[in-house]
């Protein structure tokens, strides 16, 4: 922690604003330098059961998987040589030359081209989507069963496709505020109907996760967008209580007829067991330091190196099997849940399924570059474009060191990743037409 304190400090003079390094460094303290102190203390203390009445999720975890002392020692070697190795790539990342998103301002015409493009795809797949469910009722009630495998559903990559309103309503927004007039009030009409479908999606989905996003997302790309320190404090304060907020909720707050008693116990539960709550999200993130000491006692038996097949498996997965049934090699995560039900594989474990520890050398280099081209081109990009998708990213890249599966990366992010380059695509063009000029 000592180590990546001073980095930070480093990072923070170079660039003077939260950046994806930033973020990074605090799911590492949240998922691997927390838990080991948590499951020191919290047993046999008034705190060991969560907000909600049962046992913290990491303590249950601790004792079912009972592993010794060494793995999490070679785990943590493994993590220290993983880190250096990310701050190594992000400081060779910084060196590529990347123009920031909105020094030459995105043509407002490509970008209402893409809006109603994708803006229309997203609508049509979610209405189609939609039409298995016998009423708007069991739509939106259904989303916890269809994660839970109690209902099966068709066309679920329409409902993928759903994804592209979200990030399509930021791009409306950003077009309407470069216009004037009457067409801003029009593209102002399209973004609420692009929120709207974006919202009933998420709703649908019945996740945690795609509803913080959904709902702190635009307030984050607004606080970016604030210039005065009187402001910012209490907005950064409001931001970091609503992101509380969403993580507290129970699973039953995305089923109808629940959802505002949850609501007022949720409320009532911040103003009255503040540490409860914070412990129970700390609980909830703190399974990687288990799952990456767990992966060394699984390679190479059950599960042999998988030398980063799964990059190219995961968007093999993605596509639409036209005979109904899947026959792709099956992913890590596949193998993965048979001996750890219901766990996601984090970044540690993924490097070290893939090439043993030099997996995870690899693995996470290639995560440092990554970052440092996100910061170079959005994190001192301008505009509302570039602070908004710099928000949305916020919330997809640095999470990858949690949710580290290729298939899931590719499924959860499909529609932020398609607008993106469509983005790229757009500053590109409108970055070649201003110096032709």
């Amino acid at each position: 922690m000592i180590l990546m304190a001073a980095v930070e400090y480093a990072n923070f003079r170079r660039h003077g604003r939260f950046t994806f390094l930033s973020a990074v460094h605090g799911l590492i303290v949240i998922g691997y330098c927390l838990p080991p102190f948590m499951l020191h203390v919290l047993p046999g203390t008034p705190f060991e059961n969560g907000l909600w009445g049962y046992r913290l999720y990491i303590l249950d975890l601790a004792e079912r998987l009972a592993l010794p002392d060494s793995a999490f020692v070679t785990a943590w070697l493994l993590l220290f040589g993983g880190y250096a190795a990310l701050v190594t790539g992000y400081g060779l990342g910084l060196r590529v030359p990347v123009t920031p998103l909105g020094v030459h301002p995105v043509s407002s015409r490509i970008l209402i081209a893409g809006v109603i493009v994708m803006g229309a795809v997203a609508s049509a797949a979610l209405a189609v989507y939609a039409t298995q469910f016998k009423d708007a009722h069991y739509f939106f009630s259904s989303g916890m069963n269809i994660r839970g495998g109690r209902i099966q559903v068709n066309w679920g990559y329409l409902q993928v496709l759903a994804q592209l309103a979200f990030p399509t309503f930021l791009m409306a927004v950003a077009a309407a505020l470069a216009l004037r007039g009457r067409a801003r009030m029009v593209l102002i009409a399209v973004a609420a109907v692009l929120w709207a479908v974006a919202a009933a999606r998420t709703f649908h989905t019945a996740g945690r996760f795609e509803t913080g996003s959904f709902v702190v997302i635009p307030l984050l790309a607004w606080v970016f967008m604030l210039r005065s320190k009187k402001v910012v404090i209490p907005a950064i304060a409001a931001l970091a209580v609503a992101i509380l907020f969403v993580a507290i909720a129970p699973h039953n707050l995305f089923r109808l007829g629940y959802t505002y008693s949850v609501l007022s116990s949720m409320i009532e539960s911040l103003g009255t067991d503040l540490i409860k709550a914070v412990l129970f999200v700390l609980g909830e993130y703190a399974y990687p330091h288990l799952v990456a000491a767990h992966t060394l006692t699984a390679v190479p038996d059950p599960i042999d190196f998988r030398y980063f097949i799964d990059i190219p498996l995961g968007f093999l997965h993605m596509l639409p099997s036209l005979s109904g049934v899947d026959t792709w090699p099956p992913m890590i995560l596949s193998l993965h849940v048979r001996i750890l039900p219901w766990i996601p594989v984090d970044l540690v474990s993924f490097g070290y399924y893939s090439l043993g520890t030099l997996g995870v050398v690899i693995t996470f280099a290639g995560f440092g570059v990554i970052l440092a081209l996100f910061d170079s081109w959005l994190t001192h990009g301008r505009g509302w474009l570039a602070q908004s998708f710099r928000a949305a990213w916020l919330f997809y890249l640095p999470f990858r060191l949690f949710y580290a599966d290729p298939y899931v990366s590719a499924q959860v992010g499909f529609g932020l990743i398609t607008a993106t380059l469509f983005v790229l695509a757009a500053a590109w063009w409108s970055k070649y037409k201003e110096l032709a000029a």
